[in-house]
């Protein structure tokens, strides 16, 4: 009975890492897998398998590729967990001892919610595990000695000296103890001898299970995982998704702020819509902290050796050091615009069409050669709005960077320079209009007809608490309070 119950248990949190992991932290997996490769050739096989801890890094590589569907690759960790914890209950003589072959699942899937680690953790867990079980089994003495004295090699070199987090500081001593801590517990399994309580295992591993399944969400970076998502969705170019996510919802972060004013300009919508979300400046319009946003966002305005040059900034400084499939997918795009540069882009094409899901990923058409600046010139990344005014004025004829020039003026409150930018525009939304009012109003000038209405009221309720949250959403509220 008991075992029965650890069986149902070990299913149990596998199917709630599946669901919790696939739909839960969705932008987590995508931005795991935009970071990793794995390449289906002989070449990169010997590759990863020749480095230190090759066998757990290109077996961790394999499943993470699967992230590219956020459902089917958490399914494949909760299988893999589910599988550590049945490597560790094979050493169980005890039934008392069956709640300690959870833990080491537990451990890891907990840890897993960081997307700092790696799959090579619990990959390296579950094979010395499984090679350890295989070698108790071994009924010949000396056979059992010079396998075990095999294994033990091979499982130091190429799988526990493994890359098991993404950042060039990692908890090593973390990473031992947890080694140290599932032997351990094999160990213990082996020797305790069995024990007539026959209800204490079971009531142990459902409070286990219990106490997993109310820990594990608070673990989750919401802040990390939001960013991330946006910048999936900014990724495959789903605009009215970024839009959809962000409708009634607060934005925690400047760079997700920068992800819904980019989708409202690919919609169209950024004069008209920018103040129906909550704006801080210019570090609203592009963040270039985070160069894998800000060089979507350099791209699709014009900027496009801007971009590349952040881009291959970021998969040179890829905490893993190796180049993810979404730095490729992005030096692609942006090779690709300059037909001298095609050779290039085709390089990195190449290289993505030996991928599972990306080998049918052709370049975009998104931006022209029509776009990009005329000159060269020095790009001032502290001063956005000067280089906006820069791309402007050589071309004009470029939407999205008289939209983003413009936007970014509004935000920095220069609505003199402004006007004599866009006063006479034909082209005219709500924050155009009521930016241009605040000038008219500060030189003396007259109100527009249609706003006479809107602006008398606004005036009578200006100062008071009661009245002024009907016009949050407008750029006269960001102008005054913000």
């Amino acid at each position: 009975m008991t075992r029965r119950i650890f069986h149902i248990a070990n299913i149990a949190l596998a199917l709630a890492f599946w669901l919790f992991y696939g739909l839960e932290c969705n932008g987590t997996m995508h931005g795991i897998e935009g970071d990793s490769l794995f390449l289906y050739t002989s070449q990169f096989a010997r590759e990863m398998l020749g480095r230190n801890g090759g066998l757990a890094n290109w077996l961790g590589a394999f499943i993470t590729q699967f992230y590219y569907y956020p459902l089917l690759g958490s399914a494949l960790v909760g299988l893999l967990l589910a599988l550590l914890a049945e490597g560790v209950a094979r050493f169980c003589k005890s039934d008392i001892t069956l709640p300690l072959a959870l833990l080491p699942s537990m451990v890891c899937a907990i840890l897993l919610l960081d997307p700092k680690w790696t799959l090579a953790l619990p990959v390296a867990l579950c094979l010395c595990v499984w090679a350890a079980y295989a070698v108790c089994r071994i009924k010949v003495l000396w056979i059992k000695a010079g396998c075990a004295v095999g294994a033990a090699i091979f499982a130091w070199f190429k799988i526990i000296d493994c890359q098991f987090y993404t950042y060039a500081v990692a908890p090593v001593k973390t990473y031992y103890i947890i080694l140290a801590a599932t032997a351990l517990i094999c160990v213990i399994c082996a020797i305790v001898p069995q024990l007539k309580m026959r209800w204490i295992p079971s009531i142990a591993t459902v409070a286990l299970t219990a106490v997993f399944v109310i820990i594990a969400p608070g673990k989750v970076d919401r802040l990390q995982e939001e960013i991330a998502d946006y910048s999936h969705l900014v990724r495959v170019r789903d605009w009215d998704g970024i839009l959809a996510k962000a409708a009634g919802n607060r934005l925690s972060s400047p760079l997700s702020t920068n992800a819904v004013n980019l989708a409202l300009e690919m919609k169209g919508r950024l004069g008209e819509d920018m103040f129906n979300y909550y704006q801080s400046g210019t570090r609203s319009l592009v963040n270039f902290e985070e160069r894998k946003l800000s060089s979507e966002i350099l791209y699709l305005l014009g900027f496009v050796n801007e971009a590349r040059h952040l881009a291959f900034e970021d998969m040179a400084g890829n905490p893993s050091r190796d180049r993810g499939v979404y730095h490729l997918t992005r030096l692609v795009n942006f090779n690709a615009v300059d037909s001298l540069r095609r050779p290039i882009a085709e390089r990195y094409l190449n290289t993505l069409h030996k991928t599972l899901f990306y080998r049918h990923f052709e370049h975009e058409q998104l931006v022209c050669p029509q776009m990009e600046p005329n000159s060269d010139f020095f790009f001032n990344f502290g001063d956005f709005c000067q280089m906006l005014g820069f791309l402007y004025n050589q071309k004009p004829e470029n939407e999205r960077a008289r939209d983003y020039f413009a936007a970014a003026l509004l935000l920095e409150k220069r609505t003199s320079v402004f006007s004599s930018f866009f006063g006479e525009s034909d082209y005219c939304p709500k924050s155009w209009k009521e930016a241009l009012q605040i000038t008219a109003s500060i030189n003396g000038g007259e109100t527009a007809p249609e706003l006479l209405e809107y602006v008398n009221s606004y005036n009578a309720c200006y100062g008071k608490a009661s009245g002024m949250g009907r016009y949050s959403r407008t750029y006269w509220y960001y102008f005054n309070f913000r």
